[in-house]
């Protein structure tokens, strides 16, 4: 698979941490890697690649936005990009700039059909949309209009880090997962000290987070008769966006590491990335888009027509209930 010629931009990026995994997500696709720095990051990073404001306003190649401003397009529908094309990604808390989004050929963005988290950390949502930008063509058809009843099990196998958990658990609860499973032998979850502990909810967004987080024990084993497709930058299999992620009794599992092409019975599925394999939270993050665009949505019906023959009015009248205050408890739940 070669990429287009095309570089990524970070747009106000404040975070060092995000910043260095954009670069890794930026080598994932043999890509080179850029910032607008308006927030210091420079001062925290020695030797950051700059690019200028009006080189990259005025450029000659494409400026595609990665943001969900109104009226943007969905990436999976966004199709391939002409060569030369800048895709920019914006600051952690505003995204992108005014002035990016005005100048921008195209403005896409990462459907979110999750309660209570709907944005991905800012490398991830550079990954996934790199995917379906730079490559991801002949992929299989989303299977709408019944989403939620093809959605398969997920299963974090190993990981290694507390933070890429974090993020993976948050992008996990932004694609529309409701639980997750994470076989934590690593021990980056669950029973950590305060520290690591803090730091990992912190990248879940677990004050918002509605998602459950499932341990799987220590002699976990697939449950009879599911389906397991595992997937990852070295699975010997199809790729990713040609592989049937969903379906009922399918367990995906997205393995931090080797040791995972021994599960018998298991099918295998690629990601497929021209460069470096990059982090675990930016693998996951596609993984779980690309089974969300699978699953599609559920369509709306438009009116009814009206029937023929008698038909009838109302004399009922609504009226506002009294206001109360309700709180919603998003929060992430361990079991």
């Amino acid at each position: 698979m070669v990429s287009p010629r095309a570089r990524l931009i970070g747009d106000g990026v404040e975070n060092p941490a995000n910043a260095r995994a954009l670069a890794e997500a930026a080598r994932m696709f043999a890509v080179p890697c850029g910032f607008r720095d308006s927030r210091g990051l420079a001062g925290h990073l020695p030797g950051l690649s700059t690019v200028d404001t009006a080189a990259l306003l005025d450029g000659a190649g494409p400026l595609i936005a990665v943001d969900n401003a109104p009226g943007a397009e969905s990436v999976y529908r966004a199709g391939r990009l002409h060569s030369g094309a800048s895709i920019v990604v914006g600051n952690e808390r505003r995204g992108i700039r005014p002035d990016i989004l005005r100048a921008a050929t195209k403005t896409v963005q990462i459907p979110m059909p999750g309660r209570g988290v709907n944005t991905l950390n800012v490398a991830t949502a550079a990954a996934v949309a790199m995917y379906y930008l730079l490559d991801a063509h002949g992929r299989r058809q989303a299977r709408a209009p019944r989403p939620e009843s093809h959605r398969p099990t997920v299963l974090l196998a190993a990981p290694r880090d507390h933070v890429e958990a974090g993020s993976s658990l948050r992008s996990a609860a932004a694609f529309g997962w409701q639980a997750v499973t994470v076989d934590d032998r690593e021990k980056v979850w669950f029973g950590t000290p305060r520290p690591v502990r803090n730091e990992a909810r912190a990248a879940a967004r677990s004050h918002r987070n509605p998602l459950r987080v499932v341990p799987a024990g220590d002699a976990w084993a697939s449950p009879s008769g599911c389906r397991v497709v595992v997937c990852g930058p070295d699975a010997d299999g199809p790729p990713l966006h040609r592989t049937e992620l969903t379906g009922p009794g399918t367990l995906l599992v997205i393995p931090d590491g080797d040791g995972w092409d021994a599960q018998p019975g298991a099918e295998f599925a690629r990601i497929e990335v021209p460069g470096a394999a990059g982090r675990y939270r930016l693998l996951t993050g596609i993984v779980l888009a690309e089974t969300a665009r699978q699953l599609g949505t559920r369509t709306v019906q438009g009116p009814r027509l009206p029937r023929r023959g008698l038909s009838y009015g109302s004399g009922l009248e609504l009226t506002a209930p009294p206001e109360t205050d309700l709180v919603q408890p998003w929060e992430l739940t361990n079991y």
